[in-house]
């Protein structure tokens, strides 16, 4: 049973590698690109009279010059930009798209964010998100950009405050957060959130290929922060005869494994409720993706559940220099928490 235990563990090392850029990565839908600039904002100016907010980014491309791309939105992850793109597709606006990681707009200092409302997802599968991108974008003129497929997602508004939590908490602009409660579709776990931030659960084939067999991912620019949950199934995962201790290092040893990733513990709390063995962490971070020149120093506040039927992680991250509302966010996330029944 041990060494099952571990092996299951072993699955959160490729999700967990990828905190730091994912908090950071926007994403835009790349219409098309022309080698003039007239001609790309005069595709610009139809969208634009059809409600749709374009904008144009210059871009040049070795042995090949410079290209003006069409795109539109400024998104949070790639799910949400594809279905954008794929309404825009069955509304015959464009004839296909592709989801570009989002650039500085030509002319604006912003790119317009269109409203984006999530869908029901289907009983049988997950909605999808994609922490980072797993290949580059396609170059501006590609004749075969990369497919795209549809990515319902699924958020449930909840007005109760979880159990020990505040009944009140602040933005980082000192207004009073609205919270809404996420719960995963095929799994069951949830936890609450401030309904400003954005964000998805993973799709069958993405949590396949991190190795997990559930995960979302929750973010915040405003209160430079964001979550991760990441459940894996695993029977009889609270038996006794689990180490608990075994089990949070190879999950701490694995939030580590990504490069530029340093963190360390600060405290731990264990708590058995109701036949869950639960552990409360809290964290110091330092992450430092390929290309930054400054190490990002982030706090994090995580829970570690082992239910009957897997472990679920849930762990939120915010800025050291961030509001201390942020702290309070990340305290009600974390209490908020429910394992699968």
């Amino acid at each position: 049973m041990r060494s099952k235990t571990i092996a299951i563990l072993l699955m959160f090392v490729l999700f967990l590698a990828t905190f730091a850029q994912a908090q950071e990565t926007r994403y835009a839908v790349q219409l098309e690109a022309a080698p003039m600039q007239a001609e790309a904002e005069a595709k610009v100016n139809r969208l634009k009279a059809q409600g749709v907010q374009a904008y144009v980014v210059k871009s040049t491309i070795a042995g090949k010059g410079t290209f003006y791309r069409v795109r539109v939105g400024n998104f949070t992850t790639q799910s949400v930009a594809r279905k954008f793109g794929e309404d825009l597709v069955r509304r015959g606006v464009a004839p296909e798209f592709f989801v570009a990681p989002y650039e500085q707009p030509l002319s604006d200092t912003t790119a317009a964010k269109p409203v984006v409302k999530p869908t029901p997802a289907p009983a049988t599968a997950n909605p999808v998100v994609k922490a980072t991108p797993k290949n580059p974008a396609p170059a501006a003129n590609s004749p075969n950009p990369a497919p795209a497929k549809s990515t319902p997602a699924s958020v449930a508004a909840n007005s109760n405050p979880p159990r020990n939590a505040p009944d009140t908490t602040t933005t980082s602009a000192g207004a009073a957060a609205a919270f809404a409660r996420f719960q995963d579709p095929s799994v069951g776990y949830s936890f609450e959130y401030p309904s400003y931030w954005a964000g998805q659960p993973l799709d069958p084939k993405d949590a396949a290929d991190q190795r997990v067999n559930a995960g979302a991912l929750f973010k915040s620019a405003e209160d430079s922060a964001f979550l991760n949950a990441i459940w894996n199934k695993l029977d009889k995962a609270n038996s006794p005869d689990n180490d608990n201790d075994l089990i949070v290092e190879i999950i701490l040893k694995s939030m580590s494994s990504g490069d530029g990733t340093q963190l360390k513990e600060t405290s731990r709390k264990v708590v058995n409720e109701n036949g869950l063995v639960k552990t409360y962490l809290d964290l110091k971070a330092v992450f430092q993706s390929q290309g930054q020149t400054t190490p990002l120093d982030f706090v994090g506040k995580a829970v570690i559940v082992r239910a009957s039927k897997g472990i679920l992680l849930v762990v939120a991250f915010y800025s050291k220099d961030a509001s201390p509302n942020s702290a309070a966010i990340a305290d009600r996330i974390i209490a908020s928490v429910r394992a699968p029944e």
